[in-house]
């Protein structure tokens, strides 16, 4: 049986297979009562305050996993690309693994160089063809700013790091991407099977 679920308001919908007695599979469509809960906040941090908000999102997806991607061989990856990458990228990919937040914010496994000559990496897409990217500038990673890469809109620049900049995007109405409109409760999609 394969079902897979997700929040719609005040009801949980489940579409997916299953075999029926005589071992034939069937469609299965479930609906189920769920109470929503209330809106999670992403508080600004206090001056001098260090959030870690790689945990943040853990808590916002409700994410109970074991780290899907823990064996990435970092060093190789960035030698590789020539370029070191931020941290809190890093942890998401080996915390997440192969998938995307709301089923919506594609994280990629290592990040796409096509944008280079405008001095961008691209670390997540959407099904909108939104690049979400970094401007490569300075030697230090953890604090190179996030682009926005719309056809719609061009270029919009973020002075945040990967985890603050998605955890926005989840939950602050006020964002310009925001999935807060869309949805209440917000996931993580692994696009590999579970263990």
């Amino acid at each position: 049986m394969l079902i897979r679920a997700w929040a719609y308001g005040g009801q949980w919908i489940g579409a997916g297979a299953a075999r029926d007695e005589e071992g034939d599979e069937r469609a299965v469509l479930a609906v189920a009562v769920r109470k929503p809960p209330e809106p999670l906040v992403v508080a600004l941090p206090e001056d001098g305050e260090d959030v870690d908000w790689v945990d943040r999102l853990i808590r916002i997806t409700g994410w109970t996993q074991p780290a899907r991607r823990p064996d990435v061989d970092w060093a190789e990856r960035e030698s590789r690309l020539g370029t070191a990458l931020p941290g809190d990228y890093k942890r998401m990919v080996e915390t997440f693994g192969e998938g995307a937040f709301d089923g919506w914010l594609s994280l990629h496994q290592e990040p796409w160089t096509h944008l280079r000559e405008d001095g961008l990496l691209m670390w997540a897409g959407t099904e909108h063809e939104d690049g979400y990217c970094w401007r490569t500038d300075g030697d230090d990673p953890d604090r190179w700013s996030v682009v926005v890469r719309s056809f719609d809109t061009g270029d919009t620049d973020f002075p945040c790091g990967t985890a603050e900049f998605v955890c926005r995007v989840l939950v602050d109405p006020h964002h310009p991407y925001t999935m807060a409109h869309y949805f209440d409760t917000h996931w993580f999609m692994n696009y590999q099977e579970s263990d």
